[in-house]
């Protein structure tokens, strides 16, 4: 990677760096790794149906700091949580420690497959929004894996890895897990949307031929309860969906096999909530692939029409709709310059997206929170956002090398 890309997590990495050195000595021999946030623009709940999803990386970032051991004991600790865990390989199954649950959990994975045989001392820090939801944790379990991968000489190869990632967060997370995000997380490219398809696999990158547009997180800080229950719940509705369309369509595996005309003349052989998650999830389908051909027409209003119909969909159809959200969004798509809104889902936090050009940013985020303000008696938090790459390896000469310039 060129040195000049990391300018901007310069105090991250001095931050990580420092740290590292005041506990374990010098860092020779240490790597460091850069994981951005992840957001998922289009096909957000369809990826358990085999959908096919649009996303970005986002410009900040998880990072760790590690270097190999001689021995078999392992030091973390989460800068961002001050938070620190000690004890060897063979000491795995002990621990039960909430706050690195899944990094232990990838672990005891990659030591019961003989995969993990020395230790390692390590630091993780985190600026990541957590409104982001599951883009903010598959940002931190990817950057942990792959810092393993590459200090430990793990012998697995980088599908692999996703796959115990994957593992991990089903055991913990659920079925909410989206493997898109850490597929963007290791594929993506810098100025790029990225397509993945849940079914085949395959992936693709589609140039943004508009730089000059942002992406906007407007977070209202208030939380979301038991927001994986609900998540889990409209699963359940569209897995009750499929089995009754196999009725009339035999040997369909899941509602990425349901056309939307046949929905639509079946409409009345579903109870109307298990139509309208099953109604969401094919319309969705639909609107990503529609997104993806606006992306490489250049057609960008298009494109974001598409987004903030998605909102409205997901919102409604699905009932994921919150007052406050929905609120932002209604105020964001009237607003000059911004290209397409939307809520993010399987987000702990109320909080909305917005693509927005460079130079509408500031006076719309001065608007909204006006806006919001005047309606609800509180500012919510703005993060803006330009498209990044993947996830990024640094060397201890590389970090020396970007430290000095």
């Amino acid at each position: 990677m060129k040195m000049q890309e990391s300018n901007g997590e310069r105090p991250l990495i001095t931050s990580l760096k420092t740290k590292f050195e005041e506990i374990y000595g010098q860092s020779t021999g240490s790597h460091l790794i850069l994981t951005p946030g992840s957001l998922i623009l289009l096909g957000d709940h369809t990826h358990y149906n085999d959908g096919i999803l649009l996303s970005v990386a986002l410009n900040k970032y998880s990072a760790i700091i590690i270097r190999k051991r001689n021995d078999q004991l392992i030091n973390m600790l989460n800068l961002t949580e001050e938070h620190s865990i000690e004890f060897a390989i063979n000491e795995i199954d002990d621990q039960s420690d909430y706050k690195f649950r899944l990094q232990l959990c990838l672990l005891k994975m990659l030591r019961d497959q003989e995969l993990l045989k020395h230790g390692f001392d390590c630091i993780l820090q985190s600026e990541v929004p957590e409104c982001l939801g599951l883009g903010a944790i598959a940002s931190r379990e990817i950057c942990f894996a792959t810092a393993l991968k590459k200090v430990l000489n793990l012998e697995i190869n980088t599908h692999e890895l996703l796959g115990y990632v994957r593992q991990c967060e089903l055991q913990i997370l659920g079925k909410i897990s989206n493997i898109a995000h850490h597929y963007t997380l290791k594929f993506e490219k810098e100025n790029k949307f990225f397509a993945f398809d849940l079914r085949t696999l395959d992936h693709k990158t589609i140039t943004n031929n508009y730089e000059d547009i942002n992406l906007v997180l407007i977070d209202t800080k208030e939380k979301i309860p038991l927001v994986s229950d609900t998540c889990n719940e409209r699963i359940e509705e569209c897995e009750v969906g499929v089995k009754g369309l196999r009725l009339y369509i035999w040997g369909i595996k899941n509602l990425r096999d349901i056309e939307q005309d046949f929905l639509m003349r079946h409409y009345h052989m579903l109870p109307r909530r298990i139509f309208n998650r099953v109604l969401y999830n094919v319309s969705e389908r639909i609107r990503t692939e529609e997104a993806i051909k606006y992306l490489k027409k250049n057609m960008i209003k298009e494109f974001g029409d598409c987004i903030t119909r998605s909102h409205q969909s997901i919102s409604y159809d699905y009932d994921l709709n919150h007052h406050k959200s929905d609120f932002i969004v209604e105020k964001a798509k009237v607003f000059p310059g911004v290209i397409g809104s939307k809520m993010i889902s399987c987000s702990p936090w109320i909080s909305t997206f917005h693509i927005v050009n460079n130079e509408s940013t500031l006076t719309f985020i001065k608007q909204i929170k006006k806006s919001f303000k005047e309606e609800f008696n509180c500012e919510p938090e703005a993060h803006i956002f330009k498209i990044a790459g993947a996830t990024k390896e640094l060397s201890a000469k590389q970090i020396e090398m970007l430290l000095s310039e």
